[in-house]
Parts: C-alpha cells; structure tokens; sequence
C-alpha cells in the first residue's frame, strides 16, 4: 500500500474515542484520495514541489510527496484544530485587549 492510501495521522488528539472517528469520518482523514481532492492537494502538491535553489543542493528523493504531505499536514490542522493539540495556536477575539 502506498504511502498516500493510508489514513491520515491526526497525532495525539485530545478527543475522545468516539468523537475522533466521527472527526476522521468527517474529514475524510480515512480516505486519502477523498481528501486530497477536496483539497486540491495534487495540484497544490505540483506547484510547491519545485525545489529552491538551496532545496535543489540539498536533495530531496520525492519533492513531490514531500509537498503533498506536508499539506495535508496543514489542510488537516486547519480543518481539525484538535489534532496534535501539542501545537494548538492561541485564538483571540478582536474585542480582547492586550494588558
């Protein structure tokens, strides 16, 4: 089985069992090829797998799976904040003030 057949990894969540499968079903995360069209991810993945420079001296043997599967790391994250709550990013409403 390739790599992208394989359920997305939503890391450690915080959520309970029954509400991460309805998150994964929700989200397509066990469904790859379902997620990766909704989110254009093939030709998102073709259009940032062109190394920089510096990239290109450095090697990359996939930068195309590379590219894919770093936006789907992303698309994932913005689509279902509660994965990997380790990098949880704080979010304040325009009425707060700073102190």
């Amino acid at each position: 089985m390739e790599r992208q057949d394989q359920p997305l990894d939503l890391g450690e969540t915080e959520l309970p069992a029954g509400e991460e499968q309805e998150a994964r079903r929700e989200h397509d995360a066990d469904a790859p090829r379902t997620f990766d069209e909704r989110n254009d991810i093939p030709e998102r993945a073709a259009h940032r797998a062109r190394l920089l420079p510096e990239e290109s001296a450095a090697g990359s043997e996939d930068p195309q799976a590379q590219a894919r599967e770093v936006l789907r790391d992303s698309d994932l994250r913005t689509e279902l904040p509660e994965s990997a709550p380790d990098t949880f990013i704080e979010r304040r409403s325009s009425d707060e003030t700073a102190t």
